[in-house]
């Protein structure tokens, strides 16, 4: 089927009928299947009234509790509709998750409940405070009602105006399965089916569901290019090198460096200096004299000691400005002018944050210290990295008291002290990172690509929680935004480090990474969007977004040390209600003529066409829109085809006969979990339902789609995918393959590293919750009942 035409403003588009269609008749389909299993009676998903597939009357139950209590886990299926890229034809993604169960009524927003005389099983809403849910009765009528209609087909029938007698099953309704919020965790239970259980519903459809039969996207590899997941020839790990040091900062900008270490406990000290002493090279007669700055790494980077006995970073219910004024006292003797501060800060350690009460988890979260620090550095211009005290003691005896095996416990300790270890090293590591010093590692991941001489830029942009007001029911104000940018490049051949420039609205310019940072970090995070005004169809934060990105866009020319082209990479499930030129239905197309600015169509439309980007990387995540890989044919050295169930390699998208291929990628991974797992990991040849334990987590392949929009007749797409890939692999703070290319994944991290970003952030669940509190006007917390 043909997609329709696109949307006129940007507002993402993935429910068109077609898809719909595709979707539901996939889910009966699979519906009427029988699930064969290795050991015992084949498996039947019921349909529900939300188009998922449940596993109804075959839960899964976990070994007792220490309470007694048993833990069931729900097999359901879930078809989505996916995105299909640069292909005209509509995509389905078929994934599978292990669902929780509730043992109470608290927080529950979703229960299922079997209907005896009819096929489908009502999937209905819960309302009422988190402490005390109820069934929505009138979502559940409806769902009834629905449940007995004839489901959609090729032809959709209209919705009858009055329902027959018999349409609302006079039974009543059968068992319930509540589901328990996803904020729900229980230790000793796992989660997930494995790739065998995706590969046994791959070969289901490929052989009994005829309309789908086969219907798999191809992607084809992607000859010689080496993404490997690990240190290699093109892969480079561990912390920037001590002789590399010096180039990193010099492309950074940065003149002398000032890491005053603000500590509390002699722990934290000792194992700050150990750290600093293997990466930085101070000296071997380095004694880290209390309140001296010596110098590390032939004199660019200054460490000095101060111990934190005013107490600027602990908890307790001090304000940042007061906290300020203590921060500048400490550090003032020790700042200049050409010196550049990043504090190392130490931070209570918390192993296990359960509080008794909601009030006590608040006064715990408005008292911790962390935040208003950070924020009080941030004004001081100084950036900073928090490191934890270390966890308590591997005990010796159990609960019940009996002593632990000595290899079990020598283990333990090894295990703990490797932890503390890692986490002190990189957080050296962050340090240089969030000043914006890299090496050469971007660079030498380019492998025999070529290394253009490119601005990379990375486009982040969230949409906070909505604000409430306390004392009102509803609000009308919309809800602020975040968005920042940051740009890197090469400084010279595939040996050199990369400069990194960063954007905020907050600063209102281009600047060097550190202290665009500490602008972004010193001041509200949100970003008022009721001065814009939208319109057609657009959302104030969509308007208020295009704008600002066109704005720090058209600045790049006369702000960034030296105009180069550009290659935008933006989050595509963030981005496409603001850019409609983003979605699947618009790629390859010209703007239509009813856009209100071509500011919305595409980040950098509106700049003369000589000045625009030279194509725009929507990066793609979410698996409930590609899907999960099952595994691949690769070609060998001889020529070959050899089938393989798991890959961390890159694909590109193909037409069935493999001529003609896509500037649109996948780049394929296998989780670290499952890597270090011995050859018998679960879920490789088993799945949950033939598993004698359900303790184990399944795991299976990820993966991250880039689809690159031209912008320019000049652009290479097919390069620019793979330089993406690139950047993915290659991170510059963790040695492990990142989610989104590094331009995007420093934009993001300036605003998660917000002092306050948790408080902007909110979970659907939790969003609900308050906003039911607020109406009913109850918040006096009661006990619930057993299911």
């Amino acid at each position: 089927a043909v997609l329709p035409p696109p949307p006129s403003a940007g507002k993402r588009s993935r429910g068109w009928w077609p898809g719909e269609l595709a979707r539901w008749r996939l889910a009966e389909e699979l519906a009427a299947l029988e699930w064969p299993r290795n050991n015992g009676a084949p498996v039947r998903f019921a349909l529900c009234t939300d188009g998922r597939l449940a596993a109804i009357g075959y839960e899964l139950p976990a070994e007792p509790d220490r309470k007694g209590i048993v833990r069931h886990l729900l097999p359901r299926i879930t078809i989505g509709t996916a995105a299909s890229g640069h292909s005209r034809r509509h995509a389905l993604t078929v994934n599978a998750t292990t669902t929780l169960l509730a043992t109470s009524w608290k927080g529950v927003a979703t229960v299922l409940l079997a209907n005896p005389d009819q096929p489908l099983v009502v999937a209905a809403a819960t309302d009422g405070p988190p402490w005390k849910r109820r069934l929505n009765v009138p979502a559940v009528a409806a769902s009834r009602r629905l449940a007995a209609l004839p489901r959609l087909s090729a032809n959709v029938p209209p919705f009858p105006e009055h329902l027959a007698d018999d349409a609302l099953a006079d039974t009543a309704p059968g068992p319930v399965w509540a589901v328990a919020p996803a904020s729900v965790r229980t230790p000793g239970l796992g989660r997930g089916h494995g790739m065998e259980f995706f590969r046994r519903i791959e070969e289901a459809i490929d052989t009994r569901c005829e309309k789908y039969s086969h219907r798999s996207p191809v992607f084809i590899e992607v000859p010689g290019i080496k993404v490997p997941p690990t240190e290699s020839g093109s892969r480079v790990s561990g912390p920037i090198p001590l002789e590399r040091i010096p180039a990193a900062l010099d492309a950074a900008g940065v003149g002398t460096l000032l890491v005053p270490v603000l500590w509390s406990t002699d722990e934290v000290r000792a194992r700050v200096k150990a750290a600093i002493a293997a990466q930085w090279g101070p000296g071997e007669d380095w004694k880290a004299v209390e309140g001296v700055a010596e110098p590390a790494v032939g004199g660019r980077i200054e460490v000095v000691f101060l111990h934190d006995k005013a107490s600027a970073l602990g908890h307790g219910p001090r304000t940042s400005a007061e906290r300020e004024r203590d921060l500048a006292q400490m550090l003032a003797p020790h700042t200049r002018e050409d010196t550049l501060v990043a504090a190392i800060c130490e931070t209570d350690w918390d192993p296990e944050r359960w509080y008794p009460s909601v009030e006590a988890r608040e006064k715990a979260e408005a008292e911790d210290g962390k935040w208003p620090s950070k924020q009080a550095l941030a004004r001081l211009a100084a950036t900073s990295q928090y490191i934890k005290q270390a966890p308590p003691p591997v005990p010796t005896h159990t609960r019940e008291g009996k002593p632990y095996n000595e290899k079990y416990r020598a283990k333990k300790v090894a295990s703990r002290q490797s932890g503390l270890d890692n986490s002190t090293a990189n957080v050296l590591r962050e340090i240089l990172s969030g000043v914006g010093a890299t090496d050469h590692r971007l660079g030498a991941a380019f492998g025999k690509l070529p290394l253009e001489n490119w601005w990379h830029i990375g486009i982040h942009v969230r949409r906070h929680a909505q604000r409430r007001t306390p004392g009102k029911r509803r609000t009308t104000e919309p809800a602020p935004i975040t968005a920042t940018l940051t740009a890197m490049r090469p400084t010279g051949g595939k040996d050199a480090p990369w400069q990194v420039w960063a954007y905020s609205p907050q600063a209102g310019q281009w600047q060097p990474h550190s202290p665009a940072t500490t602008a972004l970090h010193a001041a509200d995070l949100a970003w008022d969007v009721s001065g814009y005004r939208a319109a057609a169809d657009e959302t104030p934060q969509a308007r208020a977004a295009a704008d600002i990105v066109e704005q720090a866009l058209i600045t790049t020319r006369t702000q960034l040390p030296t105009p180069a082209p550009a290659v935008l990479y933006v989050d595509g499930d963030a981005a496409e209600y603001i850019w409609a030129g983003l979605t699947d239905e618009a790629l390859g197309q010209d703007p239509p003529p009813g856009m209100p600015r071509p500011a919305s169509w595409l980040p950098g439309h509106s700049l003369p066409r000589a000045q625009r980007p030279l194509a725009t990387v929507r990066v793609i995540g979410d698996l409930e829109r590609i899907g999960r890989p099952t595994g691949a044919h690769m070609r060998t050295s001889d020529g070959t085809w050899r089938a393989t169930n798991t890959t961390n390699s890159l694909f590109q998208l193909a037409t069935d006969d493999g001529a003609v291929t896509y500037p649109d990628l996948l780049l394929v991974n296998v989780p670290r979990t499952w890597s270090a797992s011995p050859a018998g990991r679960f879920g490789k040849d088993e799945t949950r339902f033939d598993s004698s334990s359900q303790s184990k987590n399944g795991y299976a392949h990820t993966a991250t789609r880039f689809t690159v929009i031209a912008q320019s007749p000049n652009a290479d797409c097919d390069l620019i995918g793979a330089v993406a890939a690139v950047l993915t692999n290659q991170g510059i703070t963790s040695d492990v393959r990142q989610s989104t290319p590094t331009p995007l994944h420093l934009a993001r991290r300036m605003d998660s590293t917000h002092p306050y970003y948790r408080r902007t952030t909110e979970s659907a669940e939790n969003a609900a919750d308050a906003a039911e509190d607020a109406e009913d006007g109850n918040t006096a917390q009661e006990e619930t009942t057993s299911l």
